[in-house]
């Protein structure tokens, strides 16, 4: 079961504690990312998320990580287009020292003297998936998916507006964007909740509420569905093609059953596997679904060699047109039980059960236990998914292709 509790500054926590667990896990749960961005300050997210790992206005950036490194558990962030998440785990008799310790990494001193320094990080980083052609083709889908709209943005950012970044925006994206409203803490595992919730009061209620975050953009829509880029790029061996098509968004009914779909057509023996790569077309190929919170999206893809480009995409938009007649009471199953299983597996371990429990509240805003998620994918009956594809129909895909390929139709 888990515990609740809203602070006076709106600060949010989630304590979920477990008897049987060995390991407790913490994770700050921000709800924002590069869709509350400034276009002129793209990557201002996760530029921020680097420099929480730089050092507090008591410690410095050694310092703070060799606490991390003490805990002697795994610590580590990310960045998304709605969340910025930072977590640890330890051992339970560590608990004390990890809240502590995350707690003073979300206070970042922004130091000019640590700020150039990650940059140039950052920008490395840039460039070190630029030549990656999964990641490239991925970023120029969703920059052609969603034109201007901000789920459209590169969370990196591109090397001009990184470039651009000074220490006095990224002080206000901090201010307006990581006050207390839009902070939750999430505990798991191995812990006492009346004093995680003493500590709280102690060291958590002068988090500062911040300044008004700036309105949302509105609810996106595809900009040219059906449309069909190629980028020709003859250094490459191979193509690389991305497609996306509409999804829901993550409070609708349907969820689950769409996450369904996804699996009977991209899962490990799903559709595409039979179509694509038992019979040696193309050397991968996937299917998802994604979900924000005013949209979703279905997105896959795949690489192959540059002969077979424009039969491995045909093949993929007929497993797209045939999916409907593939949804059998078997079929359909099969997929609800291995997303339920996934889901259990995940919620083994404390680390797991954390990302679950927080991902899950940012997009829904209540806390779901592990077998309310379980339970919502065992209801899904092929009438759902039937359902989904009446709302989503998975034709007029955008697609973009990369690679030395001419032209594809």
């Amino acid at each position: 079961m888990t515990l609740r509790r809203t602070l006076p500054n709106g600060l949010t926590l989630l304590l979920e504690p477990d008897a049987d667990a060995q390991t407790v896990a913490a994770g700050y749960f921000v709800a924002t990312g590069a869709r509350d961005e400034r276009p002129e300050e793209m990557g201002a997210s996760h530029f921020l998320e680097h420099l929480m790992f730089k050092g507090s206005a008591r410690l410095s950036a050694a310092e703070l990580n060799e606490r991390l490194d003490e805990l002697g558990g795994q610590a580590n962030a990310f960045t998304s287009d709605e969340a910025t998440v930072y977590h640890a785990a330890a051992l339970p008799e560590q608990g004390g020292a990890l809240l502590d310790t995350l707690t003073e990494l979300l206070r970042p001193a922004l130091r000019p003297g640590d700020i150039e320094p990650e940059r140039g990080v950052i920008l490395e980083e840039i460039a070190m998936y630029a030549e990656q052609p999964a990641v490239r083709v991925a970023d120029e889908l969703r920059a052609a998916y969603w034109g201007a709209h901000p789920l459209g943005y590169a969370v990196l950012g591109t090397p001009d507006t990184v470039r651009a970044l000074t220490r006095e925006a990224l002080e206000r994206n901090h201010r307006e964007r990581y006050g207390a409203p839009q902070v939750t803490l999430a505990v798991v595992g191995a812990f006492e909740p009346e004093e995680v919730l003493a500590w709280a009061q102690r060291e958590l209620c002068g988090w500062p509420i911040g300044t008004p975050p700036r309105p949302s953009a509105p609810a996106p829509r595809p900009a040219a569905p059906g449309t069909l880029r190629t980028l020709r790029d003859e250094h490459l061996t191979r193509v690389q093609v991305a497609l996306a098509l509409p999804g829901l968004p993550a409070s609708h009914p349907l969820r689950e059953a769409a996450a369904v779909l996804a699996e009977v057509i991209g899962g490990e023996n799903g559709l595409l596997y039979w179509a694509l790569l038992d019979t040696g077309l193309a050397d991968s190929a996937d299917f998802a679904h994604l979900d924000y919170q005013d949209a979703g999206t279905f997105e896959g893809g795949f690489s192959c060699d540059t002969e077979r480009a424009q039969t491995v995409l045909d093949a993929y938009r007929a497993v797209l047109a045939t999916a409907p007649a593939a949804l059998t009471d078997a079929a359909v199953r099969r997929a609800a039980r291995k997303l339920a299983v996934s889901t259990l597996l995940r919620a083994e371990t404390p680390q797991g059960r954390l990302f679950t429990l927080g991902m899950e509240f940012l997009a829904l805003g209540r806390p779901l236990t592990t077998a309310e998620l379980v339970d919502r994918y065992a209801r899904v009956t092929p009438q759902d998914v039937r359902a989904v594809l009446a709302l989503c129909p998975l034709t007029l895909p955008t697609v973009v292709a990369l690679g030395p390929v001419a032209e594809l139709a």
